[in-house]
């Protein structure tokens, strides 16, 4: 079979109320999720996007898991196109069916952390959605459980700020859901706009912005959904331009699960084999 490299990100999942167990109130919210049919897991990301929880398994005592969503997008049926003969023919599908998108994530309850690695694809999940899904349902518990999550980063980000002599410009990309939001409210047709949105702040002549740059990583490393990573671009002791962008800062591994070779989906069996062994090496 061949073989598809996937990414995969590495994150801890937190509580907001620290007083509660973490463990204890992840498996809660999983398993309550887990218990109700299948309509009632079924949340609406936005977009025409809508995901599921698919199946969990627990095992080592409880404190690991393997878990699979499935999301798709629907409202959109173009006919098909054959790749050699080019012949078109009608899409077979409803207009409220979508593809199916595995994502594939585990989980590791160590040192009273709770790791999380999740596989990164364009139309899989992201960690900010998975974590609004279980905050949708641990909301309806007799007693409310909200998670938060933080990335784990390759480097020390602040020190890489450190680094410079001086911080000109910080490149904020923010989900675009925040045009349509309280904070700017400028329009709700936003399909058209691509997912990301750059907010691009500037230092004053020979001023630095590193303090904003550090409470923006903050905000970003703290679980904000709206935060999706930050270019800054700088100066370094001998007054070299040096640009720091968090997608390379955020700590990423790579595994090459074999492909179906029918439907072009990653053998899920093979992923979780090797995202485990990832999450045992961490």
């Amino acid at each position: 079979m061949p073989r598809k490299k996937r990414k995969i990100g590495f994150y801890y999942l937190c509580l907001i109320n620290e007083d509660l167990n973490l463990n204890e109130s992840f498996k809660n919210v999983i398993n309550y999720i887990n218990g109700l049919d299948k309509t009632h897991k079924n949340f609406s990301l936005g977009n025409n996007k809508f995901c599921i929880l698919d199946s969990v398994v627990f095992y080592q005592n409880d404190n690991q898991t393997n878990v699979i969503f499935k999301s798709a997008t629907h409202s959109y049926r173009p006919n098909l196109i054959h790749k050699e003969t080019v012949d078109e023919r009608e899409s077979p599908k409803d207009i409220a069916e979508g593809e199916i998108e595995k994502t594939h994530l585990v989980t590791n309850f160590v040192n009273n952390d709770l790791i999380l690695l999740l596989e990164k694809h364009l139309h899989g999940i992201s960690i900010s959605q998975f974590v609004r899904y279980l905050n949708h349902y641990g909301a309806q518990l007799d007693e409310p459980i909200q998670f938060k999550f933080e990335t784990v980063v390759k480097d020390n980000f602040l020190e890489e700020i450190n680094n410079l002599s001086r911080v000109t410009c910080a490149d904020i990309y923010v989900d675009k859901q925040m045009l349509g939001g309280e904070a700017l409210n400028y329009s709700d047709n936003l399909n058209e706009v691509k997912h990301e949105v750059i907010l691009s702040v500037k230092s004053k002549k020979m001023e630095s912005i590193a303090d904003f740059a550090r409470d923006t990583f903050a905000f970003l490393n703290g679980g904000n959904n709206s935060v999706r990573r930050i270019r800054l671009v700088g100066r370094n002791m001998d007054n070299n331009e040096v640009i720091i962008n968090t997608d390379f800062i955020e700590r990423q591994e790579y595994i090459s699960p074999e492909i179906n070779e029918i439907t072009g989906e990653p053998v899920t069996h093979e992923v979780f084999n090797e995202m485990n062994l990832a999450i045992q090496n961490f």
